[in-house]
């Protein structure tokens, strides 16, 4: 029975030990890991950037030309035409 106890106890102290190398391990791979994530954080406040310039690039013309087509419509009296 002694010799089980004593067994279990080293077959624990080897995982315990093996965590402790995980965890020095993962510590050491912390600052690699949060300067990739600034990275990524940094490309996707530009994408998201450029993506919102594009959508004015492109609605900016069409309200404009509707806006223009509005102020034609009104100013030769279609309007007038159009109700009873």
């Amino acid at each position: 029975m002694d010799q089980q106890i004593r067994a279990e106890i080293e077959k624990l102290h080897e995982r315990v030990s093996g965590l402790k190398e995980r965890v020095v391990n993962l510590e050491a791979q912390h600052p690699h890991i949060n300067a990739a994530l600034a990275r990524i954080e940094g490309s996707v406040d530009k994408l998201t950037n450029r993506i919102g310039r594009a959508i004015w690039a492109v609605l900016t013309p069409v309200i404009v030309l509707a806006v223009g087509a509005g102020f034609k419509i009104i100013a030769s009296g279609s309007l007038t035409q159009i109700g009873p």
